[in-house]
């Protein structure tokens, strides 16, 4: 390829537009991606961060309209994030580009220019950039634009040339102490009430046929302590409200957790964090640690069959996994688990187990995905060995394997739709296992007969609350246990009211059938004994949002 030097347009204001589609729901999501890349050109001397813009519309925006605002800033140079999310639209995005406006360079990268690595599809751009490209997008836009000869390796193989002529770069790994910050060079700039993403570490021990993470490198490196410090000092004096931890496993460093823990409690205990977590490496301390922030964690579980995770490059350890829960539960931190269905070597009965499993726990809530057979992943270089059919257009999703018919994922689908919408949107997590318990039912036998409405995704909570009892009260029918299901239904109201006070402000007004106290009290988690034990007293209560959390109030007190 040629040696370009700056042409009269190079005077333009922009002249890299990065551009990361985001999906609709999630528009205000950080583009931490193109500004890393953009650091890294700063970093370099190449540009001024004023002469880098980045473009972050959302994938259901019209193709034509993204097409003006990248011409409005006539830039040399457009790069794309690709992601299974967006990879589509994008590479339409870069197609028409290239065809309207052939002299402009354009380039790729992100976690599905694997793809493009996989499929020899690069003739759209003039560079593919995988894995980390602070350095190598640089050091390629030195030689190609700036001609500066720069003699640094771009790459462990720098002859890699894609099919139709696009330079194919895949750099080693840097140290996390060399990376530049996106934030302290005023790249990306925290707002006052914004949520955003912060990345502590990069790389990952563990080796998931599966992941991302598990194709990349195993040397995890920690961003220094320096540049945290730096940067959350920044984000408390933006007034940031919600930090979500980019760290593959925050506790893989039992102590430099502890000591990160320590820091986010004296200087920014007003900020939500989020964490993800490995189950199995939590101790006590780690435990009493989360209870100083105002956080969630989230767990990745997949399965609950070690053999399962064996066969996926999963290792886990029952013992310690239930442990580590334990003792979120016993300190009260808050958090979520993920499943996957449709992995190598489970079927649905397996599935419906770690559900059950996981549901026992009493997550917040249970996230469940179908399997992504993602390029660049183990999974997807073994996927003949183990006769995977899946989607070959992004998100790659698992379509069946022979122990897991195309019949099987459908009911998992159902399945997992139904655990969304009964569980986690509805917030059942407080009086879930006192209604399975009371029905004598595994939690994925209660579920799988539910069937969420057309556009369920769109309902608030209490929408949700009213399918949630027509369901409980015909289950506790169906088993003849009619006598449970006014207890039940004071039950899931009263909780409903208490998430909505917290979660949203709302004030509810609720007609009970037993008195306040008795349904605040613990006894109702045990249905059965409370229905034949305590007097109907039905009452009017209030609950209404306070300074420190939902309030409740007697209204009126009525004669049973």
């Amino acid at each position: 390829m040629a040696v370009l030097a700056f042409s009269p347009m190079a005077e333009q204001s922009t002249k890299v537009l990065l551009v990361s589609l985001m999906a609709p729901e999630d528009k205000a999501a950080i583009p931490l991606g193109s500004a890393c890349a953009a650091a890294g050109l700063v970093n370099a001397g190449l540009l001024s961060k004023d002469e880098i813009h980045i473009l972050t519309p959302t994938t259901d925006s019209p193709i034509r309209n993204i097409l003006n605002r990248i011409m409005d800033e006539q830039p040399l140079l457009v790069g794309f994030s690709l992601y299974c999310w967006n990879s589509v639209p994008a590479l339409e995005l870069a197609g028409k580009l290239r065809a309207l406006h052939p002299e402009l360079l354009l380039v790729a990268g992100g976690p599905d220019a694997e793809a493009l690595a996989e499929k020899g599809g690069g003739e759209t751009f003039d560079a593919v950039f995988l894995g980390e490209a602070e350095f190598s997008f640089a050091q390629w836009y030195a030689r190609t634009i700036v001609g500066l000869g720069v003699a640094a390796p771009m790459s462990s193989d720098p002859t890699a040339v894609l099919p139709h002529g696009a330079a194919l770069i895949r750099p080693d790994p840097h140290l996390a102490g060399e990376l530049p910050s996106p934030w302290l060079m005023g790249i990306l700039t925290p707002s006052e009430g914004a949520a955003l993403s912060w990345e502590l570490s990069r790389g990952c021990p563990y080796h998931c046929s599966y992941c991302y993470e598990g194709r990349a490198s195993s040397l995890v490196r920690h961003i220094p302590q320096s540049r945290i410090e730096a940067e959350l000092e920044l984000f408390v004096q933006a007034g940031v409200a919600e930090i979500f931890v980019l760290d593959p496993t925050f506790n893989i460093d039992r102590n430099r957790t502890l000591g990160i823990l320590k820091i986010l409690s004296s200087r920014a205990p007003r900020i939500g964090w989020n964490f993800e977590l490995r189950a199995e490496l939590l101790d006590t301390a780690q435990a009493e640690a989360f209870t100083q922030l105002y956080c969630f964690v989230q767990i990745g579980l997949q399965s609950s069959s070690p053999e399962v995770l064996t066969l996926n490059g999963r290792s886990f350890d029952a013992k310690k996994f239930v442990r580590g829960l334990n003792l979120l539960n016993e300190n009260g931190v808050v958090f979520g688990l993920d499943l996957i269905y449709g992995l190598p070597g489970d079927r649905l009965a397996g599935f419906k187990k770690s559900v059950d499993f996981a549901l026992s726990f009493s997550p917040n809530h249970l996230d469940v995905f179908p399997l992504a057979v993602l390029p660049g992943t183990r999974l997807r270089l073994e996927s003949e060995t183990f006769g995977l059919v899946y989607d070959t257009q992004a998100p790659y999703l698992l379509q069946s394997h022979p122990d897991f018919p195309v019949v099987d994922m459908k009911a998992a689908g159902h399945l997992a739709a139904a655990l969304s919408c009964f569980y986690s949107r509805g917030r059942a997590v407080p009086w879930f296992g006192a209604v399975v318990t009371a029905l004598r039912l595994q939690a994925s036998a209660f579920l799988e007969s539910f069937a969420p409405p057309l556009g369920w995704e769109t309902m608030d909570q209490l929408e949700i609350e009213a399918l949630q009892c027509a369901y409980v009260e015909k289950a506790f029918m169906s088993k003849g246990k009619a006598a449970l299901v006014t207890a039940a239904l004071d039950l899931i109201h009263f909780n409903g009211a208490w998430s909505r006070a917290l979660a949203e402000g709302m004030r509810s007004v609720l007609e009970l059938s037993y008195s306040l106290k008795d349904v605040e009290g613990p006894e109702i988690l045990s249905l059965a004994n409370f229905a034949t034990q305590k007097p109907k007293r039905p009452c009017t209560v209030e609950v209404f949002p306070g300074a420190e959390g939902p309030r409740v109030r007697l209204i009126k007190q009525r004669r049973g």
